[in-house]
């Protein structure tokens, strides 16, 4: 019914509905505003890196001008080509003024580590006393050759590393500048600034640790001079991307370790560096991050409450519905006593009063019915009395009239006894309803009589149940069984036959049990006996068992009733199955 029903068809209905509204509107937002955040995101990054080339041209320029200042101070061009000479004392009042000449020119430049003046000459001049200055005429004195033969103005080498204190080393970065002899234009010495590598690393963290960014510095041979995350290699880049060493600018977009990322450079003038960074393209501001998340989060918070009124919508109507489906199956079911209670004030709510009252209706016909099934079961059973109390009296009459004969007369005060109290029992009390013992002493009474007629042919007992003694039941349903067993289950029997009424409760029903081992039925004869409307059979009186069979139906209803089990050559069980209904004060029969 899942698919088919109304309620899954309205809510599939309106569902797509909304479905198709939010995601036109989810794809309006993507794919019409994303290229305006895309160009947005790499103006966005583009002024960025120009912020960062700025810092970096104004620290170049400061650089700059300051070891121009120093290579044109008269007190170093007049010194750098003279060899050291004079007194120790001399020589170290030398070295004290130019290194506070140096501390003085570099003061103020926080990013400044130190400064070096290096003579061709061998001797080198330092604004930290404490330097290896072997160290560092080591590191400089190549640059000579590559100052005098490409006639360059000013060199910035890679990172490297200084020992400024014994055992102390810092990263730094150094710009080297010539001093020339102004008369001879002569190359004289170098001036050596140390830049402090951690400053030029916070100036690139600062900003991209809010952009969660990748950056490098590179040279135009590809050494990459700074980068950042540090433990980062980003040589494939250089290789994937080549143009980023050739470019002056460049902007593209492309995958960087396995992003989508804009990568964008830009050229330092001072050292012929080039800033590239890349930056993942999804999103890039917090601005776009923030508008993305803002519209997602509305769209979101849309299709619940959409789907929720929708579902709530779609029981509104289908839930009164499958209440009266439901209500119909119960009723299907036997459950006449079932009502709806919709109150709602609607056509729903109409239709479930109408409903109710319906079913009362057909309540009270089924209940005018049934009395009349049972007036007229009862007029029926009656009937059958009339025709099986006068045929049993004859019977009757007959057996005393023979043992008057055979017996000299010793037994017939018995006999008549039983027979009064069995005419008694079946036709001067009232209703139809007995209790199991009273029923049982009535039967007890009916076998002295065919023990008379019978002899000693067959033997009788009981084994009931103490709780099933005051169960009620129908009057007369167990004589006809016996009866069966004693005119037609020992037929042919050379063993002596016996009968035993056994009850008892189980799965809250009463199971009174009629067992013989006569001969038997086949499993034909006995599916004819089990069927309700069977009233054919060849052994039994049919008409008897059709009577039990039928007034137990109208007394309690489908589910109760009278089943045979039989296996030819070993007797047979003829079981009733009733419901437990007590009557209170009934003392409990002794078993025979």
């Amino acid at each position: 019914m899942g698919f088919r029903s109304i309620s899954f068809r309205i809510f599939i209905g309106m569902a797509g509905l909304t479905f198709f509204l939010l995601a036109t509107m989810w794809a309006a937002n993507r794919y019409v505003y994303l290229d305006e955040f895309r160009k947005y995101e790499v103006d966005y990054n583009v002024l960025v890196t120009n912020k960062i080339k700025s810092q970096f041209d104004f620290m170049a320029d400061i650089i700059r001008s300051t070891g121009n200042a120093l290579g044109a101070n008269a007190k170093v061009v007049d010194m750098l080509p003279k060899p050291q000479s004079g007194s120790d004392q001399e020589k170290v009042e030398r070295r004290n003024e130019i290194s506070s000449l140096l501390l003085g020119t570099i003061g103020t430049q926080s990013f400044i580590k130190g400064a070096h003046i290096v003579s061709e000459l061998g001797y080198v001049y330092s604004s930290t006393l404490s330097i290896d200055e072997e160290q560092v005429f080591d590191f400089v004195s190549r640059y000579f050759t590559v100052m005098r033969e490409k006639k360059v103005k000013e060199l910035w080498t890679n990172v490297h590393e200084v020992e400024y204190y014994p055992d102390n080393y810092f990263s730094v970065m150094s710009y080297i500048c010539p001093v020339y002899n102004i008369e001879t234009q002569k190359l004289i010495g170098l001036i050596v600034l140390d830049i402090d590598y951690q400053v030029v690393r916070e100036m690139f963290s600062l900003s991209t640790v809010e952009l969660d960014e990748k950056i490098m510095v590179v040279d135009t041979e590809g050494n990459i001079i700074f980068n950042h995350p540090i433990i980062s290699n980003f040589e494939p880049v250089l290789e994937q991307y080549p143009e980023i060493l050739t470019a002056k600018n460049l902007q593209l977009r492309g995958p960087v370790f396995g992003r989508d990322s804009i990568i964008v450079t830009e050229t330092i003038e001072m050292a012929d560096w080039k800033i590239v960074r890349m930056i993942e393209a999804l999103p890039l501001t917090e601005r776009s991050r923030s508008l993305l998340f803002i519209f997602n989060t509305i769209l979101f918070a849309t299709a619940i409450i959409s789907f929720t009124f929708i579902l709530l919508s779609t029981q509104s109507i289908t839930r009164p519905v499958k209440t009266l489906i439901q209500a119909c199956k119960r009723i299907e079911r036997g459950d006449l006593d079932f009502r709806v209670s919709l109150k709602l004030k609607n056509e729903l709510g109409i239709l479930g009063d109408t409903f109710n009252i319906m079913m009362d209706q057909i309540q009270s016909y089924y209940k005018k019915e049934f009395e009349e099934q049972k007036r007229k079961s009862e007029l029926e059973f009656q009937v059958l009395q009339a025709q099986i109390n006068p045929h049993f009296l004859y019977n009757t009459l007959d057996s005393i009239k023979w043992l008057a004969v055979l017996q000299n007369m010793n037994n017939i005060a018995d006999m008549c006894t039983s027979l009064i109290n069995l005419l008694k029992y079946n036709l001067a009390q009232p209703g139809t309803l007995t209790t199991l013992s009273d029923e049982v002493e009535n039967l007890k009474n009916y076998i002295r009589i065919q023990k008379f007629r019978y002899g000693d042919t067959f033997e009788f007992s009981t084994q009931l149940d103490p709780e099933t003694c005051d169960c009620e039941i129908l009057r007369f349903v167990l004589q006809p069984l016996v009866e069966n067993c004693i005119l037609h289950a020992f037929e042919d029997m050379e063993d002596k036959g016996f009968i035993k009424i056994l009850s008892f409760i189980e799965n809250d029903k009463l199971h009174i049990e009629v067992i013989d081992n006569g001969s038997g039925m086949d499993l034909a004869t006995v599916y004819t006996l089990n069927q309700s409307d069977s009233n054919k059979g060849k052994r039994f009186n049919t008409i008897g068992i059709h009577n039990i069979k039928e007034r137990i139906r109208l007394q309690y209803g489908e589910g109760y009733g009278l089943y045979y089990i039989s296996e030819p050559g070993i007797g047979t069980i003829a079981e009733m199955v009733l419901p437990v209904i007590k009557k209170k004060d009934v003392p409990a029969i002794q078993p025979v």
